[in-house]
């Protein structure tokens, strides 16, 4: 980050935060309706002020105008405590954290509770404008009840329901452009800067190799060296040959004209449009209340061929049926279709586009450098294989082009969801109601990924198709008995209940090859049979649980809640956890001492404490462990087509839960009539019982895993929510907000065989009294200015000595490997914006960001390598060593010296960033103009969601990844401006 926009960033936080912390600014209003203000919490609603807990909520009005095929993925920096790290793929599921790191080998995820029911799908089948509020539960007492799912914090979504009487219809169309939100990192994008650079890393190589003692020239001088380099490359975008086309000083031959260049990234990456229309009826009686909803969204990506479409389908009903019973249902279907254009390998679009060297032509060019076309009119797309002008391949991702393979391949899933969701309430007698409740979640999702036969890897096998057919079923029964009862002064809300959710998995794949008919994507058009596979699971977790809620007249409030929980991952012998949450709050505002305090509006003391449990478990591949007690086998062919069982996963049947104790502590003040309002809590998580992968004996072989419970950890940390109102008239109203939060994370234990020498876990290093995310990495210690080798520290004993002694080294291999105790975690992150409203114009601007961690910047570190295939080169290249600059920070970068950018403390990077999250302005036009065209209203908008990004390093977007480490294969963030409009019946 350039550092006057540091400093603007830092004034614009701090000018905000002067106004206060907060992330509700609909409870700014008055003193009444903050009081009044419900939560939708676990298995009901309870109003603010009874809360105990740290509850906080989005409404409608927070959520209306983000324009993401996951609701989730544009909540960044709106919520204090909650992280979100986000891929660029439109409809793509983004990754939550609350409060922390819950588990190293077990998930982190928070739990998603929809409309009341646990909601085992992906948000991106509910658009938005369904959703009423979306809740978030971060401390035990408020969220216990879901037991063994909600130690990492729960989600609870509600859509919205029918309301007041009469029919009102409101329409939502908007439209507008999906865009790389950051640019990528600066590489070079000329083949003359390519081909010089490229000469002279072949040139520095050979006089940094002749000062080796003993060392014999490869030619006869590094010139020549350098020119012989440049020909083995085989294209040349010149009209001068190689040997002519850099002089013996270096410079570049100036009578050289570029004879062709085609343009990876501008024909891959185009602006893509947005379509999203939603329309939402609700009817409503003294006996019938309806919600009905009809949504579409065409969300194209800016990479070509991705995307993501939905349409669905909702209705909502609440029924009186009697005086006494109820009968509540939300059902909803939606369909979906999502275009991938991710990939591992060479093949990925956006790792191609950022190191396939600027000469590659994208499209198959004759002897003469011309397009070649097909019989239809159609460029011909060259593959690197040996067919380009003259015979000449790349030695760069041989047999792909991510242009060509993204229009003539398909990586697409399509999902059919239904979900229903039914409650029946009966009042028994005044204040004792019962309700049964059942969900059922279906998903159908189909997988299709298919390899053309015109070109690329597949075409070498006459095209591939591998489809894939999952059907997944969640069942959820819930029966709740609830008692409320008021005696005087004391408030008595008491519920009893029982839960079995049962989940079962089937899935089919298979692949074929050899395709008959070169663009049909039956599966019958190929006739090889590559593979076939199915397999599936069931997983079922049952709980009985209780909770009190006390409150005496409306000043002291208690609630207490145990679950009793048993998990089908564990073996009976440990299958059954128990887990409780506590709370009390006392509203001291009502006290007579601040009764009518003229400052003070509200005044709330807090304080919780619970244990939760988790049964999450991850495999190696990312993917759930559903039998964690038992031993897995695969059945494989060696060749004699007799099946063979091999050991992947040993069971462990003393195997136990990770459980979750959780603190809270705080306050919540409002002041100046709720004009200025501030919500601080303190929190504690103490992880027991971590489940990780266990040291297995060297006879294993890396044959077979296995998990035990071995080590402890804690987040100690603090976060504040505060807004202020700070003009309020008929015509003018101007709010702002911000949120922070701030954690440490450290293991407190570690099993004795790693106490001393920790867990080495990739880039990071597990150590009591360390973090899950310490960076363990050899040290850079400098440039040799002689020859630009790049040196490290190396610590052994000196066997004179018997001391340790650390000295500088330029051999990587010896170099050691240390705690950096520099971590990604932040030290701090959050958001901040304002709202202005005047007459009928809104602007509403939002920002998101973290500071103090540190990243680590793999893309950037792979740009300065010594590979003799042409990639590309991070235009930093300037500032390595060469002779004629010998002063340079950054090593030699030659053809050969591969360990010169390993690994190291080099590559770290500060992951601090500004955001700018989401920009809307809209105009709600007045009373008259709307009902001349038979509207009750209409408001018009324009709306841009994750417009700019301050960071450290152009191309380098620390929200990308939750460790800090840039992924080379991400589908970078994407940038969504539209023009909306919202019309009322």
């Amino acid at each position: 980050m350039k550092k006057n926009q540091c400093k603007i960033g830092a004034l614009a936080m701090i000018l905000i935060a002067e106004f206060g912390f907060a992330q509700n600014r609909d409870s700014l209003s008055t003193k009444e309706q903050s009081i009044k203000e419900v939560v939708v919490v676990a298995f009901g609603k309870q109003k603010k002020e009874e809360i105990t807990g740290s509850v906080q909520s989005l409404k409608t009005k927070d959520i209306a105008n983000l324009q993401n095929g996951n609701v989730l993925q544009g909540i960044g920096g709106k919520v204090a405590g909650v992280q979100v790290v986000s891929s660029g793929q439109p409809g793509s599921q983004p990754v939550i954290r609350m409060r922390g790191i819950g588990s190293i080998n077990a998930s982190s995820d928070p739990l998603i509770v929809l409309d009341g029911i646990p909601y085992n799908g992906n948000l991106n089948s509910i658009p938005g404008s369904d959703i009423e509020s979306i809740s978030f539960l971060e401390d035990a007492s408020s969220n216990a009840l879901y037991g063994s799912r909600g130690a990492n914090g729960v989600i609870i979504v509600n859509t919205k329901r029918g309301k007041s009487k009469g029919l009102h219809i409101e329409a939502d169309i908007r439209t507008g452009v999906n865009f790389r939100s950051v640019e990528d990192y600066s590489v070079y994008t000329s083949p003359q800067d390519y081909y010089t650079a490229y000469y002279n890393r072949a040139r520095i190589g050979e006089i940094a190799r002749l000062t080796q003692p003993g060392a014999v020239p490869s030619g006869t001088n590094p010139h020549e060296v350098g020119i012989i380099a440049l020909t083995s490359l085989r294209y040349n975008a010149y009209n001068v040959p190689f040997s002519q086309m850099i002089g013996q000083d270096g410079t570049f031959n100036k009578s050289a004209q570029l004879i062709y260049q085609d343009n990876w990234k501008k024909l891959l990456f185009k602006p893509g449009l947005r379509r999203e229309a939603n329309v939402g009826i609700s009817a409503n009686n003294d006996q019938i209340k309806s919600y009905t909803s009809l949504n579409y969204l065409d969300d194209k990506g800016y990479l070509i061929s991705s995307g993501f479409e939905r349409f669905g389908i909702r209705s909502n009903l609440d029924y009186t049926i009697t005086s006494k019973l109820k009968l509540i249902s939300s059902l909803s279907y939606t369909y979906s279709q999502q275009d991938f254009g991710e990939s591992g390998g060479f093949s990925n679009p956006f790792q191609f586009a950022r190191n396939i060297a600027p000469f590659y032509p994208v499209f198959l060019r004759n002897d003469n450098y011309q397009i070649i076309y097909d019989n239809n009119g159609n460029p011909l797309y060259d593959y690197g294989d040996s067919s380009g002008p003259n015979g000449a391949g790349r030695s760069y991702a041989v047999y792909e082009n991510p242009v060509a393979n993204l229009q003539q391949d398909k990586f697409r899933t399509t999902s059919n969801l239904t979900n229903i969701n039914l409650g029946l309430n009966y009042e028994i007698v005044k204040g004792l109601d019962f309700t049964y409740n059942f969900g059922a979640y279906l998903e159908n999702l189909k997988d299709l990924r298919y390899g053309n036969t015109v070109g690329g890897t597949s075409s070498s096998v006459g095209g591939t198709i591998n489809m894939g057919s999952t059907f997944k079923h969640t069942l959820n029964h819930q029966q709740l008995l609830t008692y409320q009862k008021k005696l005087d002064k004391h408030s008595f809300n008491i519920l009893i209940g029982h839960e079995l959710n049962k989940i079962k998995n089937e899935g089919f794949s298979g692949s074929k090859q050899q395709l008959l008919l070169p663009n049909s994507l039956s599966f019958d058009n190929a006739v090889k049979i590559t593979d076939l596979s199915g397999n599936g699971y069931e997983y079922a977790v049952e709980g009985y649980f209780s909770r009190l809620l006390y409150n005496y007249d409306n000043k002291y409030f208690f609630n207490a809640n145990i679950r009793r929980d048993g998990s089908s991952v564990f073996s009976p012998d440990s299958r059954w956890g128990t887990f409780y949450g506590l709370g009390a709050a006392w509203n001291v505002a009502k006290e007579d001492f601040l009764k009518d305090n003229e400052v003070i509006s509200s005044l709330r003391l807090k304080a919780s404490y619970g244990q939760q449990g988790n049964d999450n478990i991850l495999l190696n591949d990312g993917t759930r462990d559903y039998y964690a007690y038992q031993d897995i086998y695969g059945i494989n062919n060696f060749g004699n087509d007799k099946p063979v069982l091999s050991l992947k996963k040993q069971g462990n049947k003393d195997l136990k839960w990770e459980t979750s104790k959780n603190l809270n502590a705080g306050f919540e003040i409002s002041l100046l009539q709720n004009r200025i309002s501030l919500n601080a809590d303190y929190f504690e998580r103490k992880v027991s019982d971590m489940i990780y992968m266990l040291p297995l004996p060297p006879s294993n072989a890396g044959s077979y895993i296995k998990y035990g419970n071995i080590g402890d950890m804690i987040n100690r940390g603090v976060q504040a929510n505060l807004s202020a109102e700070i003009l309020h008239s008929d015509q003018f109203q101007w709010n702002v907000y911000a949120n922070a939060t701030h954690y440490k994370n450290k293991i407190t234990r570690l099993p004795a065989e790693q106490r001393n020498t920790g867990l080495v876990s990739g880039l990071f290093i597990l150590t009591e009294g360390g973090d899950r995310y310490t960076y363990y990495l050899k040290k850079f210690a400098g440039v040799d200015p002689s020859n630009g080798d790049a040196l490290w520290y190396r610590t052994a004993l000196n066997p004179n000595t018997q001391k340790e002694e650390t000295t500088v080294t330029r051999n990587y291999k010896d170099a050691t490997d240390y705690n950096t105790g520099k971590s990604a975690i932040p030290k701090v992150y959050g958001g901040f914006g304002t709202d202005f409203t005047y007459k009928g114009f809104n602007l509403a601007v939002n920002f998101s960001y973290q500071f103090g961690g540190y990243g680590y910047d793999d893309i950037y570190r792979s740009l300065f390598h010594s590979d003799s295939y042409a990639s590309n080169y991070s235009t930093d290249l300037s500032k390595t060593w060469t002779p004629e600059n010998p002063g340079a920070q950054l090593p030699r970068v030659d053809l050969t010296s591969t360990n010169q950018n390993g690994n190291s403390t080099l590559y770290l990077i500060k992951s601090d960033y500004i955001s700018l999250q989401d920009v809307t302005l809209s105009y709600q036009l007045p009373d008259g103009f709307p009902q001349q065209a038979g509207l009750s209203g209409l408001k018009i908008y324009v709306t841009g969601n994750n417009l700019y990004l301050w960071s450290k390093r152009k191309g380098y977007d620390p929200r990308a990844s939750l460790t800090g480490v840039s992924d080379p294969y991400r589908y970078s963030l994407l940038s969504s401006v539209s023009l909306g409009f919202k019309l009322t019946f």
